[in-house]
């Protein structure tokens, strides 16, 4: 659905924003990824924006853009950004995010994710599954994402595969964009992995299970 609003919020550092409006009530999650400019992708509190909209938990908000567009009208090239970021000073420092730093984020059922950071095209933090959980059916959309399992046991089962990949403290995994998976724990204790995804797109995408797999 189409709506017009304005840009409650703006965070560069994470890539993503809140926009207000009549048709989402609470605010609408916009990711950069998801806004239709060219150069770099931002927006400023108070800009309008035309966006396209669903309802869909994220960060906190029922609503998600699935696309939006600076200024009244979709596509008008007037509203294309040609904007030229440059540093006065030093570049950006060195940042360190403790344990107590993580943040909830991006949920989905049986899996518990938190966020580190998020840069417009990065995304990194952790995810802790409880003992005997199986996660809901998800996918990652267009980020490629790299998981390090610290303890544990994380098992995937993904759709067009029959079985199931295990991955145990030490292994590195490797989750396509757009592959459609779950995970889950089989031991009896919970499992940690460290995340990474890098694609710039909405981080989790819940979805029905594949045909055939319940």
């Amino acid at each position: 659905m189409r709506t017009t609003g304005t840009v409650r919020s703006w965070s560069e550092l994470e890539g993503w924003g809140v926009v207000d409006s009549a048709d989402t009530p609470g605010g609408c999650w916009v990711h950069c990824s998801m806004l239709r400019m060219d150069g770099y992708k931002t927006l400023i509190p108070g800009q309008a924006v035309v966006f396209d909209w669903e309802e869909a938990e994220q960060d906190g908000f029922a609503f998600r853009a699935r696309a939006a567009w600076p200024g009244d009208t979709p596509g008008a090239a007037e509203y294309l950004s040609g904007l030229t970021i440059s540093f006065d000073g030093p570049p950006p420092p060195v940042q360190v995010f403790r344990a107590d730093d993580l943040v909830a984020a991006d949920p989905t059922p049986g899996m518990t994710r938190q966020r580190a950071f998020e840069l417009p095209r990065l995304w990194t933090g952790q995810v802790e599954t409880a003992p005997g959980v199986v996660s809901g059916w998800h996918h990652h959309d267009v980020n490629e994402s790299a998981l390090y399992v610290v303890r544990g046991l994380l098992r995937f089962e993904f759709e067009g595969y029959d079985g199931h990949v295990d991955a145990g403290p030490g292994d590195f995994v490797h989750v396509p964009s757009f592959t459609v998976h779950r995970e889950s724990n089989p031991l009896d204790e919970p499992s940690l992995a460290v995340i990474v995804r890098a694609g710039g797109g909405v981080p989790t995408v819940n979805v029905d299970p594949p045909d055939g797999r319940a």
